[in-house]
């Protein structure tokens, strides 16, 4: 299946208004301005999956990650994986509760609620770029609740291998706070079915678009 540009254009454009969504809903919440943005969009299917998971894994900031999760379904179903790496998201913590931002920097002993702020903001990120899918293509989808892990990197990337059939979208995702840039990832593992379905939902928009 190959994706033309305006495609991809139309579901980068689609996951941006989530984002943007996310990032006033987030810093309404922490009364700090929040910048996210998607720079770029990677689609990743069964064939070529290893090596593309492999290449475009290493683009990511290392060390341990932070990975929040949610399963959703209906018309699309799958799994969206919000991660950045685990120091950052100590950094983002210490903002949110208005503490120095060095405070605990090198510390990934998480309290349970350092896990509870990360797994709303995982909740709201994800819930926002799925959720804008269904606004656009007026679709239900039913979620679960946020999981939040600490992943060691080449484990994470080794689970993602292990998800074989799946499709997967890759996005680049910037998150700013103050001074604060932290570059992680948002991976969203599909059914082929289900990525099928998305592109004959685009493709339609498409064809709306050029009349």
């Amino acid at each position: 299946m190959n994706q033309n540009e305006l495609s991809q254009d139309i579901l980068k454009e689609i996951f941006n208004i989530g984002v943007g969504k996310a990032a006033s809903m987030l810093s309404e919440i922490v009364d700090k301005k929040i910048i996210l943005d998607i720079p770029n969009i990677i689609i990743l299917e069964p064939e070529n999956q290893n090596k593309e998971i492999c290449d475009h894994f290493s683009k990511l900031p290392q060390g341990a990650l932070m990975v929040s999760s949610i399963n959703f379904e209906e018309k699309i179903t799958g799994e969206a994986n919000l991660l950045f790496p685990a120091n950052k998201m100590r950094n983002f913590i210490n903002l949110c509760i208005n503490q120095p931002e060095y405070i605990g920097e090198d510390d990934l002993n998480f309290t349970d609620m350092d896990f509870d702020i990360i797994k709303e903001i995982g909740n709201i990120i994800l819930n926002s770029i799925v959720g804008e899918i269904g606004n656009v293509f007026n679709i239900d989808l039913k979620y679960t609740l946020p999981e939040v892990k600490l992943f060691d990197r080449n484990n994470f990337k080794n689970n993602l291998k292990s998800k074989k059939g799946l499709c997967m979208l890759m996005l680049y995702i910037t998150f700013v706070i103050d001074d604060v840039r932290i570059e992680g990832a948002v991976i969203i593992n599909l059914t082929l079915d289900s990525l099928n379905e998305l592109m004959e939902m685009i493709k339609k928009m498409e064809e709306d678009i050029n009349g």
